[in-house]
């Protein structure tokens, strides 16, 4: 387990010894894993039921009590290749705050936030460190947003291999991002409700203001979804036109080729009463024909553009 003390006045965190006493004007923050927060003794309420949703956490979600605020995160951070998701919980009774799971992100994010919570309270710090979360992600969003763009002038240009692969690579990465939004949207109205806690007006605008940024980057990665879909439908579209242009070619060649067939057809049936058997420059004039034949054809489908 690892002990921060936060100064109310100052939001400085620094990290202290177990056994050392706490001033007045400070808050305690804790770093510990699962088994240490079970075997934690004290009067903590609802305690089990955090410990429950420890154990498998599947998505974020946060529960306020009268005595007590409790809940679980899985958060999603990711680059083009694949996303990672780390997973945390957190207790608030009192003065004290309870950060479960692995302790060097966990510390990580806790230094981030050292000289930036200055005459704050612990429900506050908790917003300031579910907004860290997702400071950047609207660059990630951008990032994938340029992703999609180059794929879709790439596509004009040429149907690479392994498109459908790749759209579903992108297809997964939203639907993630997209319900771990809407998750953090329902915290931020849960929280802003003041249900069982009695939160100040600049605490609820607060967690208002949250709620609201997350629904930006919620309806963002819906955009992304929509546009994933176009580029899809013009994956289509494209492929559509090459088997246009093959099956053009194809009854461009059988129609040049199919008068011929006719003459072979013709001249194949070998009865005695055909004249051109006997004519001794028979073979050279159908050779002649067919030439005409195909240049007629040809003049012909130039003239109507159908060699493009």
């Amino acid at each position: 387990m690892v002990k921060y003390l936060a100064n109310i006045e100052t939001g400085i965190l620094f990290q202290v010894d177990e056994d050392k006493e706490q001033e007045s004007n400070y808050y305690k923050i804790y770093l510990m894993e699962e088994e240490e927060f079970d075997a934690l003794q004290g009067d903590y309420p609802h305690k089990k039921n955090l410990s429950q949703g420890l154990k498998q956490i599947q998505y974020c979600k946060i529960e306020t009590f009268k005595d007590c605020i409790q809940g679980t995160m899985k958060v999603p951070k990711g680059d083009r290749e694949q996303i990672a998701l780390f997973t945390f919980g957190f207790y608030v009774k009192g003065n004290e705050l309870f950060f479960l799971g692995e302790r060097a992100l966990l510390g990580d994010m806790l230094e981030k936030i050292s000289g930036n919570i200055s005459n704050c309270t612990l429900n506050q710090i908790l917003l300031v460190l579910f907004e860290m979360l997702i400071e950047e992600d609207v660059l990630y969003l951008q990032t994938l947003e340029e992703y999609l763009s180059d794929m879709e002038e790439k596509l004009l240009l040429k149907i690479p291999d392994h498109f459908y692969e790749t759209i579903i690579q992108y297809r997964k990465k939203l639907t993630i991002f997209h319900s771990y939004y809407e998750q953090l949207i329902n915290i931020g109205d849960q929280m802003q409700a003041n249900v069982n806690q009695e939160f100040s007006r600049e605490e609820c605008a607060a967690w208002q203001i949250y709620a609201n940024r997350t629904e930006r980057l919620h309806n963002h990665v819906e955009a992304l979804r929509e546009y994933l879909i176009q580029i899809r439908e013009l994956y289509q579209s494209q492929i559509d036109v090459r088997q246009n242009k093959v099956m053009s070619i194809l009854t461009i060649i059988t129609a040049f080729f199919l008068p011929l067939t006719l003459l072979v057809g013709w001249y194949g049936m070998n009865f005695p009463g055909m004249p051109e058997f006997r004519w001794k420059y028979g073979y050279p004039a159908v050779i002649i024909l067919g030439i005409v034949i195909i240049l007629a054809e040809f003049i012909y489908f130039k003239k109507k553009k159908l060699f493009r």
